[in-house]
C-alpha cells in the first residue's frame, strides 16, 4: 500500500520550565451555521488507484456532530461544487470523519478538486445525513460492493464486525483498485477482475445462499450495472425487495428523463420562512439557491437523494428514481432537483 500523506500538526517550543498543566477545556459543538461545518484536512492517504481517503477534523475547540453507519456529508468545493460522500469511518470514531474518493476521468469538477486537497486545507461540509441505515431488525447483514460503492458500506461492515453476524463481498476491476482491503481480511469475500458474466453467476450464488437464512438484510452500493445485477438475483432467489437497500451515486447514472415543467406554483420554505414563486421551467433547487435556501445537492438528476426534502403542505409531481412508490404514495417526501407541484403551491420543510 501506497504511504499515506499527511500532517501531524505537531507543534514545537522552545525548552524551558515545565508548565503546569491547565485542565482541557470541554470541546464544544461545532457550530452549523446553514448546516455549513467548516473543517480541516488533518491527512490524506492513498487507498487505491485513483482513490484517496481524507481525514476531516473540527476546527480547534470544537467537536464535530454524531454520525451512523451509511451517513453522508456534502462537500462544498469552489466553482459553486457540491459533492455528496459517503463517511468511511470505524465504529466509535468521533474525532474526525472520513471520505474516500475516486478521481473520475470525466470529473465534472468535484473528484478532480478533492484530489487536489492538501493536509491542512480548509473544506466546508454539511452534518451528516443518513439515508442508508443498517436494518436493525436483521440478524444477518450481507454487504455487496461495487468498486467505490465500498465507501458507505465499510462504515457499516466496521459497526457490525464486532456485534452482529456480516459478510462483505467485495467487487472490484482488481486488487490495485481496490480500497481498505488490507482492513477487510475477516469476514470478507474479495472478487477481482471478473467479466460481467461472471459477476452476475457470483451474485447470484451469493444472494441465493444467504437468502435461505432467515433475517438476512443485503446492502448493496456501485455503479449503475453492478446494482442492477444485484437487484436481479434478489428477484431471482425470490428474496423480498424490502431485505435489499441500496445506495446509488448519481455521477454514475444516466440523465434521469424529466417531464417539461410548463407550469409555475409557488413554494414556502418553513423554516427559512420564506414564500416565492417558481416559475415554469426553472427547478425548485435553482429558486432555493437564489433566494438562500440552502437544500444540500450532489447528482441534481434525481437520483441520489441528497436533497431530499420533507413535503408539509401541498402535493409533489415525481420525477426522480430515488423513492419508492410506498414513499411517493405517503405524500411526505420529494426531490426538489427534479420533482415538482402537482398543484398551485408547495410547503417544504427548508
Amino acid at each position: 500500500m501506497t504511504p499515506a500523506l499527511s500532517s501531524n500538526f505537531a507543534s514545537k517550543t522552545a525548552p524551558g520550565p515545565t508548565p503546569v498543566p491547565s485542565p482541557a477545556p470541554t470541546p464544544v459543538p461545532v457550530q452549523t451555521s446553514s448546516t455549513v461545518i467548516t473543517t480541516l484536512v488533518r491527512g490524506i492517504r492513498i487507498e487505491a488507484e485513483d482513490i484517496r481517503s481524507f481525514e476531516l477534523v473540527a476546527p480547534p475547540g470544537e467537536r464535530l456532530p454524531a454520525w451512523s453507519p451509511g451517513a453522508h456529508v456534502q462537500v462544498f468545493l469552489p466553482g459553486q461544487i457540491s459533492r455528496a460522500y459517503s463517511l468511511c469511518n470505524h465504529a466509535g470514531e468521533t474525532d474526525c470523519y472520513r471520505i474516500a474518493v475516486k478521481l473520475d476521468a470525466q470529473s465534472r469538477g468535484g473528484s478532480r478538486a478533492m484530489h487536489q486537497l492538501v493536509p491542512g486545507d480548509r473544506l466546508p461540509i454539511s452534518a451528516p445525513r443518513n439515508l442508508f441505515e443498517l436494518d436493525s431488525s436483521a440478524q444477518r447483514h450481507v454487504l455487496i460492493a461495487g468498486g467505490i460503492g465500498i465507501t458507505p458500506l465499510y462504515s457499516m461492515f466496521n459497526a457490525l464486525l464486532t456485534t452482529s453476524n456480516c459478510t462483505m463481498h467485495y467487487f472490484s476491476r482488481s486488487a490495485a483498485h481496490a480500497a481498505f482491503v488490507d482492513r477487510m481480511q475477516f469476514h470478507s469475500s474479495f472478487h477481482f477482475g471478473l467479466d460481467a458474466e461472471e459477476t452476475s453467476r457470483r451474485l447470484r450464488e451469493i444472494v441465493t445462499l444467504a437468502g435461505e437464512q432467515p433475517n438476512t438484510a443485503f446492502y448493496t452500493c456501485g455503479p449503475t450495472a453492478f446494482m442492477s445485477a444485484v437487484e436481479r438475483a434478489r428477484a431471482e432467489a425470490g428474496i423480498a425487495a424490502t431485505r435489499l437497500r441500496s445506495e446509488r451515486f448519481g455521477a454514475e447514472l444516466a440523465p434521469v428523463e424529466v417531464r417539461p415543467m410548463h407550469d409555475s406554483f409557488r413554494v414556502i420554505f418553513a423554516r427559512s420562512k420564506i414564500e416565492v414563486e417558481v416559475p415554469a421551467g426553472v427547478r425548485i433547487i435553482d429558486v432555493a439557491r437564489a433566494n438562500g435556501v440552502n437544500i444540500p445537492t450532489s447528482c441534481e438528476q434525481g437520483v441520489c437523494g441528497a436533497c431530499l426534502s420533507d413535503v408539509l403542505e401541498g402535493v409533489a409531481e415525481h420525477h426522480d428514481a430515488y423513492l419508492s412508490d410506498d414513499e411517493r404514495a405517503s405524500g411526505k417526501f420529494m426531490l426538489p432537483c427534479v420533482s415538482r407541484c402537482a398543484g398551485a403551491w408547495l410547503t417544504l420543510d427548508r
